[in-house]
């Protein structure tokens, strides 16, 4: 395809849990044996209902599921406990084709940032973990923005942090929640499914939806060529 027949794309913003990481179903099961332990019975198939959301919006989430009362600070910090015994047995693995769409983008000079509802030192973990905390220019967390995803504001501020332009940005994004905070942010996003499989009102709305991180070089070479900042 020739050079003029493509879109100009200058930035690529992922999200981590789910995206880069498989770290989804390790909170998924955390949840279950903490709100067994707790009383509630298994919890994880709220996850379905909370991917994307930072730590506020998930107590809003749970707190109008379960009442006010619901004892969310004591179930986040024993789920965390649950979730840190099974990654040291099992460690969080890297999902495939990650490192090399990272050594991809950094070659061909792309404007790399994260947007991630995760806290700062937990991304921070995350991202050292997996070996490409040193590749993103901008990292945004859950816990420096006000309104959790899907509203705007994440992408936004890694956007304007980049300096890029919103309509030549494509977000790597596994949750309905992200999907449409980069869409709300007027940018491009994949769905790279996790644990959901499929969202249908969304799908026709969004740039692409890819079956893993492997698709996602041939998809850029096809469809984009780099525009500078």
């Amino acid at each position: 395809m020739e050079q003029q027949k493509k879109c100009p794309l200058q930035a690529v913003i992922f999200d981590v849990d789910g995206l880069m990481l498989d770290s989804e179903r390790l909170v998924q099961r955390s949840w279950d044996i903490t709100g067994e332990k707790m009383g509630y019975g298994p919890l994880g198939h709220n996850i379905y209902h909370t991917l994307g959301m930072n730590l506020k919006g998930r107590e809003e989430y749970f707190k109008s599921v379960y009442g006010q009362e619901f004892p969310f600070d004591k179930f986040t910090e024993a789920y965390r406990e649950e979730s840190r015994k099974i990654q040291e047995a099992e460690g969080v693995p890297v999902k495939k084709g990650l490192l090399e769409l990272m050594a991809f983008l950094k070659k061909e000079g792309f404007a790399l940032a994260v947007a991630t509802s995760s806290s700062q030192e937990r991304t921070r973990e995350k991202l050292k973990g997996c070996g490409v905390w040193g590749d993103f220019s901008v990292i945004i967390c859950g816990d420096q923005v006000r309104r959790s995803k899907p509203d705007p504001e994440i992408y936004e501020k890694a956007g304007a942090a980049l300096g890029a332009d919103p309509g030549k940005t494509l977000v790597l994004e596994d949750s309905q929640n992200g999907l449409r905070s980069a869409l709300n942010a007027g940018m491009l996003p994949i769905m790279i499914p996790d644990i959901l499989k499929s969202a249908p009102d969304l799908e026709p709305l969004i740039e692409a939806k890819l079956e893993d991180l492997t698709e996602v070089i041939p998809y850029i070479e096809e469809h984009f060529y780099r525009e500078k900042l």
